[in-house]
């Protein structure tokens, strides 16, 4: 088979799905959209010193005007493709496809609205390399203090707004809507079907009476285009990761997914935290004061005499703000001892001096021998139970 079209800047043998850089299951959606892209950015006006732009722009124009057509495109599919692959050069049939559009008159048929009315969920609006519409979900990425104190963050995102081109006007500058010679500007044409003969919109126009001559090549006579801007999220306290929220943008919603970055310092538990302090083996014993960072300010902790590892201080309504009700959660802070690795001398003898006056060691002390004799005892286990005297009793008799 030999597939035909009248341009010759697409061979008889090109792949027109990949001219138009689409799969052979694409959509009639994802084909348009394709097209309207590549029409955008290889059109004549906007690349006026590049020759091979305006090859490559008939070559896309070509190959839609085929593949955006169900009838053709089933055609090209059946011949055209399997004259490609050599798959049926054994057969004397012959398909023939002559193109007599213009690029520029299948151009203004799409974004001029010669013949063509677009379905406004598709569009009404130009897309852009931004992408193809509004954004409608995007992520925003907080630090620890951000998401538990608030904040006043700015993510880009696509809007749908006026084009910065022909502002809104839809046509090049310099140029501006005229009356359409089809309706006489009424918006209404007259169609004869048989005997009935009845008024329709127009087809030209599409029913508003103007016609667009010169569509904008930003925004191919839309008025509107895809861009992207900086969109204001205030962030309220207490975001957990993984939240959303709806943040109006103009006259849409985006929804905007917080992803919070784990603190080194600081745990959370709901709307509480969680510290740690390290104090020292002397402040253990007698006591005293020391600072720790807190989510809003500094706290003073004060040590009681006697304090073990792993005591758990709390501090009321110093966690995070809830989110769900009134006030603040808590501030839970774990004791650690910091042990010495090194003594020096005087240090040595006094700890030792200590060792030796110990009475409830479990075990036994490296280095340090006791006259008296200890009761063993254990470490991290439960003690022997003592025998009561009544034990004792049964015991001596009965053995």
């Amino acid at each position: 088979k030999n597939f035909h079209v009248s341009h010759n800047t697409l061979a008889a043998r090109a792949d027109l799905y990949k001219v138009l850089g689409v799969s052979r299951n694409a959509s009639q959606n994802d084909i348009k959209k394709s097209y309207y892209q590549l029409a955008k950015k290889y059109h004549p006006d906007t690349n006026k010193d590049d020759p091979e732009a305006a090859k490559k722009f008939q070559e896309v124009s070509s190959a839609y005007e085929i593949l955006g057509d169900e009838t053709k495109r089933k055609e090209y599919d059946q011949w055209g493709t399997q004259s490609e692959f050599g798959q049926r050069s054994n057969t004397s049939s012959e398909f023939h496809y002559h193109s007599n559009i213009d690029p520029e008159e299948l151009f203004r048929r799409i974004f001029g609205d010669l013949n063509f009315k677009p379905r406004m969920s598709d569009f009404e609006y130009t897309d852009s390399y931004f992408g193809y519409g509004a954004s409608e979900h995007v992520h925003l990425h907080l630090d620890f203090f951000e998401a538990t104190r608030g904040a006043q963050k700015i993510v880009k995102v696509n809007v749908i707004d006026t084009c910065p081109t022909c502002r809104g006007s839809c046509c090049v500058p310099g140029t501006k809507m005229v009356r359409c010679d089809h309706c006489n500007a009424t918006g209404m044409e007259t169609v004869s079907t048989g005997p009935f003969i009845m008024k329709t919109t127009c087809r030209k126009c599409n029913g508003s009476g103007m016609f667009n001559r010169f569509p904008c090549t930003e925004c191919f006579g839309k008025g509107a285009c895809v861009q992207q801007k900086g969109l204001t999220v205030n962030v309220p306290p207490g975001v957990e990761d993984g939240q959303t929220v709806r943040v109006k943008s103009g006259l849409q919603e985006i929804l905007v997914t917080f992803r919070v970055q784990e603190s080194k310092y600081f745990r959370r538990d709901g709307s509480d935290i969680h510290t740690e302090a390290t104090i020292s083996v002397s402040q253990a014993f007698f006591g005293g004061e020391t600072k720790i960072q807190g989510l809003y300010e500094d706290i003073v902790l004060k040590i009681p005499p006697g304090t073990p590892s792993h005591k758990v201080f709390r501090f009321p309504n110093k966690g995070i703000k809830n989110t769900t009700g009134y006030g603040n959660g808590d501030h839970y802070v774990h004791i650690k001892i910091n042990v010495p690795g090194k003594l020096d001398g005087v240090q040595y003898h006094l700890i030792k001096s200590y060792a030796e006056l110990e009475k409830d060691t479990p075990g036994t002390i490296s280095g340090i021998s006791s006259s008296k004799k200890k009761e063993q005892k254990y470490a991290g286990h439960a003690e022997p139970e003592k025998k009561g005297l009544l034990e004792k009793i049964k015991t001596a008799i009965f053995g």
